[in-house]
């Protein structure tokens, strides 16, 4: 069973209550950020929900921010590693120019957006800290596209020598490894303890756990359809992946089990 007093700022909840909070907001995007020099937060909300037509997807944004410039963030904590994230980076800052650009302006008025996705692990395999990525040409990698787009990735367990300390010091408070005393990941600690109370009081964690419950189950029932679909050809690999898909199924079914229990306590 999971105890609201052993969620760490990796809980997306946590997350999202602690950085809805510009005191707290404010210096994190400064530290990724320093060379916009952001003065001030204009507008900021938690698990932001952005939708595009009936038939297209819809995002929800741990958090979404705009700066005194118009400039736009979103924020992201994301805990699992799933192959599919270099896309969904793709598709969340697509979503974030449908929100940015309205009906009859032009695409002068975009203003730039920023994507970054907080991960206890390394994505890429590197050791890095930080992966940011712009659009560039291929043939002259000087040449930028100029869309004002960018996506980051932050390694919380990076080993290398590649961004300033408090950076650091963030990032292994994220992973739960840091002993030190920076005065921010103090008052971040002390946001997240806030967070529990706030979120105890609303319920809101009941909520949360539904939440998870029903995005598991679908994802791995996507999972299961693919591996269906694979197991009509004749290889071997294809007949080893669609058994990976049926195992993952039955580990999201006794997960959603373990979820419904954690639920009923929290209800009683």
């Amino acid at each position: 069973m999971t105890n609201l007093e052993s969620l760490t700022i990796q809980n997306r909840l946590i997350f999202a209550h602690v950085m809805s909070k510009e005191e707290n907001c404010l210096p994190l995007l400064k530290m990724l950020f320093p060379h916009l020099n952001i003065l001030r937060i204009e507008y900021v909300e938690a698990e932001k929900t952005v939708e595009d037509t009936l038939v297209s997807k819809g995002v929800r944004f741990d958090v979404y921010v705009k700066d005194v410039e118009g400039r736009a963030f979103t924020l992201e904590m994301q805990v699992e590693n799933t192959r599919s994230l270099p896309r969904r980076s793709r598709y969340y800052s697509s979503m974030m120019d449908v929100d940015l650009l309205q009906k009859s302006e032009s695409y002068d008025a975009l203003a730039p957006a920023y994507v970054v996705f907080i991960c206890p692990f390394d994505l890429f395999g590197k050791g890095l800290h930080r992966y940011t990525f712009r659009n560039t040409c291929l043939e002259d990698g000087t040449i930028e596209l100029g869309d004002r787009s960018e996506k980051i990735f932050l390694n919380a367990k990076g080993t290398a020598d590649d961004v300033p300390e408090e950076l650091k010091d963030f990032l292994e408070y994220v992973a739960g490894s840091y002993e030190g005393k920076d005065a921010y990941v103090e008052k971040l600690n002390l946001a997240v303890q806030d967070a529990r109370q706030s979120i105890s009081r609303k319920r809101g964690y009941m909520n949360y756990i539904d939440e998870m419950k029903h995005e598991r189950y679908e994802g791995r029932e996507e999972g299961r359809e693919e591996g269906r679909a694979e197991e009509r050809g004749n290889t071997e690999r294809e007949r080893k992946r669609a058994e990976e898909a049926e195992a993952q199924l039955q580990q999201t079914r006794e997960y959603v089990e373990s979820l419904e229990k954690e639920l009923k306590a929290l209800r009683g």
